[in-house]
């Protein structure tokens, strides 16, 4: 791929994957603005990649794969965001959708997430490979068989990393709901 011809296709991936590529980084971080820079790195060294002469044969699991690299970095060099901060950022968008709507409607959009949350917190506790499959299999809604081409393993390995991954999520959320 050279010239127009690669634009096209970078702007068409861009327009196919960018929304895709920032729920997923969200829901790993749990911070928007960081899920927004990450995502925009991601398709800027993709756009590097393809100046530099690089070939992309399937941009999606090119930019999964950045996207993720540059995840694993953010984990590394950042430590873990207190529950306050999450909370605090998301009450005022929840002060916001109170003067705009009905208690009711307010009440439900609080309890789904105040489940989210729970899952977030605590899908972040499971081992990372179960967290990766679990995370691009419900949040990316990626297929077994694209998450082992992402992850480069067979999609078998996948279809039980996400098996155990989520009774290990089940285990972790009824042991909260008990304590």
């Amino acid at each position: 791929m050279t010239g127009p011809s690669f634009e096209a296709d970078y702007l068409e991936a861009f327009e196919a994957y960018a929304d895709a590529l920032f729920r997923h980084a969200f829901f790993r971080l749990s911070n928007r603005e960081r899920a927004e820079e990450l995502t925009q790195d991601a398709f800027l060294k993709t756009w590097d990649f393809l100046q530099g002469g690089g070939d992309v044969r399937d941009f999606k699991s090119f930019l999964y794969r950045i996207l993720n690299n540059l995840i694993i970095d953010e984990y590394r060099k950042r430590k873990s965001s207190s529950l306050d901060e999450i909370l605090e950022d998301d009450m005022g968008a929840f002060e916001a959708r109170m003067a705009e709507g009905g208690r009711s409607e307010t009440e439900t959009e609080l309890d789904e997430k105040i489940l989210g949350t729970r899952i977030r917190e605590r899908l972040q506790e499971l081992p990372t490979m179960y967290r990766e499959a679990v995370t691009m299999r419900f949040v990316d809604e990626l297929s077994p068989k694209e998450i082992a081409e992402l992850l480069g393993e067979s999609e078998n390995v996948i279809s039980v990393r996400i098996h155990r991954g989520i009774t290990k999520l089940r285990a972790l959320c009824a042991e909260e709901h008990h304590d």
